[in-house]
């Protein structure tokens, strides 16, 4: 009885072999698994739709010597001061020019100089400065560059915010840098012109050390499809 007793424990602790259907069934599940992980894979590796620009703006393309630059300028917040932008673009005036001051962590300014830091002709008269319009300089923004102690003085020159900077934004009693557009891709590409090398020239500071590695090959509108 003791004997029949053990063997009935025996076989009740032996695994269960699974049947013909069982298998079946682990396989495709297998099978499930490797195809969820081939679908997550390639939804990595797609490319993310490009952002596109509000209806109203404008959107144009800096192709730099490190690479394309897309901005969206707002000219339904600010007609003036994207208006004097586009007739320097349209005219081809920023093409093979530089990024003439930078600034690592500040700005990067352009709009005036060609390779050779010869200062480019401007018969444009200067714009009214509108940075009164709620708009502020944060990291990737565009705005007007003028002088300092002259408010309504921008008239080719620009630059691009690296980094949220309050201190050029319109305070009370004290007029800002008019911002027009932002950067909706190539951040990385105006951040790798931040990091170049820069130095001294005539009394001009922070200016590219080598002025290829800052270069403005073209900027253009681009049409809306």
């Amino acid at each position: 009885m003791k004997l029949n007793f053990k063997i009935l424990l025996l076989f009740i602790s032996l695994p269960i072999i699974p049947t013909h259907t069982s298998v079946f069934a682990l396989n495709e599940r297998k099978q499930e698994s490797k195809s969820e992980k081939k679908k997550q894979n390639s939804q990595k590796n797609q490319t993310p739709p490009e952002t596109t620009v509000p209806k109203g703006n404008v959107e144009v393309v800096f192709v730099t010597s490190m690479g394309k630059i897309r901005l969206d300028l707002f000219k339904q917040k600010d007609p003036v001061t994207v208006n004097n932008f586009l007739k320097y673009v349209k005219s081809d005036y920023y093409n093979n020019t530089i990024f003439h001051r930078i600034i690592d962590g500040f700005i990067i300014q352009g709009g005036a100089y060609d390779i050779n830091f010869i200062a480019k002709e401007n018969k444009n008269p200067p714009i009214k400065n509108n940075s009164d319009l709620g708009l502020k300089n944060l990291t990737g923004t565009i705005a007007m560059a003028r002088k300092p102690n002259s408010v309504d003085s921008a008239t080719s020159q620009f630059f691009i915010n690296l980094a949220n900077n309050k201190s050029l934004d319109s305070k009370e009693n004290n007029n800002g840098y008019a911002v027009f557009g932002k950067v909706i891709s190539g951040i990385d590409v105006v951040q790798k012109i931040a990091k170049i090398k820069v130095g001294q020239l005539e009394g001009m500071y922070n200016v590219p050390f080598y002025p290829k590695e800052a270069l403005i090959l073209s900027v253009s509108v681009k049409e809306p499809q």
